[in-house]
Parts: C-alpha cells; structure tokens; sequence
C-alpha cells in the first residue's frame, strides 16, 4: 500500500504508529518530488511517500489509521497488489511483521 504525506515527520507519526499497532511489518519512507492536479491547478510539491508493508486482511484498519492521523483533505491511499516475492519476506509481511 502506498500513501505520500505533506512531510517528513506526518510520515514518521503514520508509519510509526502502523507498525506500532502491528498493523505493518515495516514501512519506508520515501522523499519524492510530486506533480499533480489539485483544484484546477498543477502543482509541484516535495513529499513523502509511505510504503506500507501488511497484510491484506490489515487493509481497513490500516486506512482507518491514515485517515485519523493524515493532514490531506484527500489522503492519495492505494493498494497495491504483490503478484510475487522471496516467500519468506512475504510470510512476514502477512503475519504483519511477528516471529
């Protein structure tokens, strides 16, 4: 899952708090130049792009969490699916990070 937040330390609170709540395994943090459409304008901006690392079943819970916690009127919240990977990293991930 993926979501950029407006700064570095909105994207620390978030991703802390994820992985804190067991929801993630892990989340990176990730500087980004954006360019978008907000409002009938183009926008440049820096941000900070969270990689979510959790199970699908955390999916809800994990929104939910962006949600309460996220400053955008319309946080950029996006599943995205794993089609494949070193299976025991992704059997961590889908025990959110345990054992």
């Amino acid at each position: 899952m993926t979501c950029p937040c407006p700064d570095r330390e909105e994207a620390g609170r978030i991703g802390g708090a994820l992985v804190g709540k067991g929801l993630a395994a892990a989340v990176n943090i990730v500087p980004q130049d954006s360019v978008y459409r907000w409002r009938g304008q183009v926008m440049e901006t820096r941000e900070y792009l969270l990689i979510i690392k959790g199970p699908r079943n955390s999916y809800k819970l994990i929104e939910r969490t962006i949600l309460d916690m996220h400053s955008y009127e319309l946080p950029g919240i996006a599943a995205v699916p794993v089609v494949d990977g070193f299976e025991p990293y992704l059997e961590w991930i889908g025990r959110g990070g345990a054992g």
